[in-house]
């Protein structure tokens, strides 16, 4: 009979904790399945944002959506909503002048061959003051990227400082600009050859007037940058200079009109420059690299326009005709003391030196040197036209 309570008592007690242990599971699964059902909860807030780096400062507003998923969980940004983005009311861009540094400039500026890829470069871009019309909208790029897109009508000048060596694009038409929400943004530019890009970084300098002017290269430097047949080198540049002077070049390019071209008149151009001391007679001589464009023998110091087309030596021209490119064509004037001993050039062929027309210039009809007393020289460039 003991054994029999004794067992009925054991069974009671494991009924119990069997019971005990069913009501804690069904505790956890209750508190589990609160958890699991926590609704989400979502706010929306209207939120301005200013953009100070970069060439265009800028205000974006929003309404931003956060969404809370756990209880006393962070809040984090679930969608965002552009409502308005502007420049900033105080922001001008006409007559600014930016500079910029890139370790790739290929990759900075379309407009640039594959000479340039991987090479530094400080990139100067000026706006100037004659902006036509503007336009703002809100767009995207195709990988969702939203931006700002401006239309634009204006002109501008860039320079590409590389090696030491300057690229000056001058009067540019700008046509729009691209800004982004980081600050940076890209400047769509038509330099003539179509439309390029030049991407704006954020670090961007904002300079004066005076570090521009400072900046544009010099005239030499701009029509030897552009040029295929810059002549470089001359032995006679240790002589006495002088300068000659055309209204038929402006800002170092010829005009159409003295060219060879369907679009020219074949003139020969005008020409002036000062008397010097001792000289009897001049020879003007017009090079594109080594082809012979004009011999003249004068003693006077003003050629008028048109005063020569192709004839006898000494008084001979054929206007530029570039088969391709943009050419150099330079106008040498040289002082002559007395007679020279030859005219060692060919006239409307290549294969002529600067060097034997000197050496042949130089030496006068008794074999003597020191014949040529000084010269000068103007440059222009022309550029082929299909």
């Amino acid at each position: 009979m003991k054994k029999a309570l004794i067992s009925i008592v054991s069974i009671i007690l494991a009924a119990g904790i069997m019971g005990g242990c069913g009501k804690k599971n069904d505790s956890s699964e209750s508190k589990i399945e609160t958890e699991s059902t926590y609704e989400a909860q979502h706010k929306t807030e209207h939120e301005v944002v200013t953009v100070t780096d970069g060439v265009m400062p800028q205000v974006i507003e929003k309404n931003v959506t956060y969404v809370q998923k756990e209880k006393d969980g962070e809040w984090e940004v679930e969608s965002s909503e552009i409502v308005n983005w502007n420049t900033t009311e105080d922001f001008v861009i006409l007559d600014t002048v930016w500079f910029m540094e890139t370790d790739d400039a290929a990759s900075s500026f379309t407009y640039l061959d594959d000479s340039y890829s991987g090479k530094k470069a400080t990139v100067c871009l000026k706006f100037h003051d004659d902006l036509f019309s503007t336009d703002f909208s809100v767009d995207k790029d195709p990988d969702g990227t939203p931006k700002l897109h401006v239309s634009l009508s204006m002109h501008g000048d860039i320079i590409v400082d590389c090696d030491g060596e300057k690229l000056y694009l001058k009067d540019i038409k700008i046509k729009g600009c691209d800004a982004y929400e980081n600050g940076t943004a890209h400047t769509f530019v038509d330099c003539g050859n179509g439309d390029d890009t030049l991407y704006v970084p954020t670090d961007v300098r904002q300079g004066t007037i005076d570090e521009y002017l400072s900046f544009v290269p010099s005239l030499e430097d701009r029509i030897r940058a552009e040029s295929d047949t810059y002549i470089d080198l001359i032995s006679f540049d240790q002589l006495p200079k002088f300068e000659v002077t055309s209204p038929n070049v402006t800002d170092g390019k010829w005009d159409v009109k003295i060219t060879n071209t369907k679009y020219g008149e074949n003139i020969s151009p005008e020409l002036s420059w000062e008397a010097v001391d001792g000289a009897t007679n001049y020879v003007v001589i017009m090079l594109d690299g080594s082809w012979l464009h004009m011999d003249v023998f004068t003693t006077e110091t003003h050629l008028q326009e048109g005063a020569f087309t192709k004839g006898e030596r000494g008084e001979q021209y054929v206007g530029p005709y570039p088969p391709s490119g943009t050419h150099t064509y330079s106008i040498f004037v040289f002082a002559l003391k007395g007679e020279m001993s030859r005219a060692d050039w060919m006239f409307d062929s290549g294969n002529n030196s600067t060097d034997k027309i000197f050496k042949g210039l130089d030496e006068d009809k008794d074999g003597n040197t020191g014949n040529v007393l000084a010269y000068g020289r103007l440059d222009g460039n022309y550029t082929h036209q299909d």
